[in-house]
């Protein structure tokens, strides 16, 4: 009875070593199988791909890659589909990282694991993608074309001297749309693969220098002056400009020669500066002031003496030469202010040799509205230890006597009239002139100081018949007006 007990048992070992053989047998034979698939847990760019064979995860990727990415702009939908910007998954060059993911996990030890249903570590392998974003900045500019909706710009309104407001609008704002999209095509996820656009809200338009042109073109014409003017500014800033001459309602191109005269006070001064070697004395000091504060002709004539070393006639010559240097051309003085009988020749320019308008300014004193005002700009770009005074004369005009002399212009005594009266408050650093009877020219060229932006402007008037001083006081002033309300609606 003993030895057939024992016999039972190993018997009943025997078939429990056979049935665990067989078992570990179907088992290997299992994970064999599923050895040859990526690794359970495994995703590629974020794709779950454990299980599947290498053909099967690249078809999977592919798949999830090649989704429509959702625009949103408003309430409209645009569908950019990846292979329009050649968006490619490149599968090829992330499975062979499947291998280092695999580290320690020889087939013995994953047998073990997979026997003991110890669950897979997740990993991931880092997407592997490429597109064109020249193919997707084109793809933008083509949506933004069809969709932004740019706001309508102000209309002049020449009875108000200001600007009707435009409507407001918006447009994409591509740069950051552009990174926002690159993370939506890298993305697996159905949900980071909608993006709302992002837009630029236009709602203030502000005028521009030709809807400004378009102001003081139209209030001239509506004053209704039968006369010619001329009239020029520059912003300080950014070096736009705008400049337009009328006779009556017909715009004129080119250079109209005006009288110049008290306007070219300006550069006497300025050649006095070029002259000297060293600061004014108080003498001299009194006549600069005079000669800009006061408009003192003889004052003026006493700086041309001293220009040209005792001979007022040489300092003109002098200070004509300055200006040519400058590029000024048909901006000149032949004589001197307070002396009948200019012994000088007149000087022929291309303002003044046209034979389509003639003003009949003055022979020996003249200018036009871009030119005084340019000089100004160089004043004011000296000041600021910049611009072409400085290089054309190798610092002999510096910018302490440019700052100096912008100060004397602004402590201009007579006043407030002309670009000053329509100047809102603002500092105005200007010379003014006018005939004496009859009045039939009128001037004033000036840098206006404001906190919107500082800017310089001329504007000359000529008419035929006796102009009344109030008119031209007015006309000036309404279009100097309409400048100052245009920089204080920038703000």
């Amino acid at each position: 009875m003993q030895r057939l007990r024992i016999s039972w048992l190993g018997l009943l070992a025997l078939l429990c070593l056979i049935g665990a053989g067989i078992f570990l047998s179907l088992q290997l034979i299992q994970y064999s199988r599923s050895f040859e698939q990526l690794p359970s847990g495994l995703s590629l760019g974020g794709v779950p791909v454990g299980g599947l064979t290498e053909t099967e995860a690249r078809q999977q990727v592919v798949s999830v890659y090649n989704s429509d990415v959702e625009l949103r702009y408003r309430d409209a939908v645009i569908v950019l589909k990846p292979a329009a910007v050649n968006f490619e998954v490149n599968v090829d060059a992330m499975l062979p990282q499947v291998v280092s993911l695999r580290g320690t996990d020889t087939f013995w030890i994953g047998l073990w694991d997979y026997l003991w249903l110890r669950p897979s570590i997740a990993r991931d392998v880092e997407l592997n993608a490429t597109y064109s974003q020249a193919s997707l900045r084109r793809f933008l500019d083509d949506v933004a074309a069809r969709y932004d909706q740019p706001g309508n710009a102000p209309e002049p309104d020449p009875e108000n001297l200001g600007f009707r407001p435009g409507a407001p609008g918006q447009a994409l704002n591509v740069e950051p749309a552009l990174e926002l999209i690159d993370v939506a095509l890298r993305s697996p996820r159905g949900e980071d693969r909608v993006i709302n656009l992002p837009l630029v809200e236009q709602t203030q338009v502000n005028p521009s220098f030709g809807t400004l042109r378009e102001l003081l073109v139209e209030d001239t014409k509506l004053w209704g002056f039968s006369g010619v003017i001329s009239l020029y500014l520059a912003d300080l800033q950014n070096g736009d400009e705008l400049a337009f001459t009328l006779r009556g309602a017909d715009v004129v191109t080119g250079p109209v020669a005006f009288s110049a005269m008290s306007t070219i006070k300006i550069p006497v001064a300025l050649a006095y500066y070029l002259k000297s070697d060293t600061a004014p004395t108080e003498g001299i000091q009194l006549l600069l002031q005079r000669s800009l504060d006061e408009s003192q002709n003889r004052d003026t004539d006493q700086l041309l003496r001293l220009i040209g070393d005792g001979d007022g006639y040489t300092g003109t010559r002098q200070m004509v030469a300055m200006l040519q240097t400058l590029g000024l051309e048909n901006t000149y003085l032949s004589g001197l202010l307070d002396v009948q009988g200019a012994v000088l020749l007149p000087l022929a320019t291309p303002a003044n040799g046209r034979a389509d308008i003639n003003l009949n300014p003055d022979p020996y004193n003249q200018t036009t509205a871009v030119e005084m005002g340019a000089l100004n700009v160089m004043i004011y770009q000296c000041s600021q230890a910049k611009g072409p005074l400085l290089l054309a004369f190798n610092g002999k005009i510096t910018p302490a006597e440019c700052q100096e002399l912008l100060q004397m212009m602004t402590e201009n005594a007579v006043g407030p009239i002309f670009i000053s009266s329509g100047s809102g408050g603002a500092v105005v650093a200007h010379k003014h002139g006018w005939d004496s009877t009859p009045l039939t020219n009128a001037g004033d060229t000036a840098l206006v100081f404001t906190p919107e932006g500082d800017y310089a402007l001329t504007i000359f008037l000529h008419q035929p018949e006796t102009i009344l001083f109030d008119d031209a006081n007015r006309i000036i002033g309404r279009l100097a007006q309409a400048i100052y309300n245009f920089y204080a609606q920038k703000n």
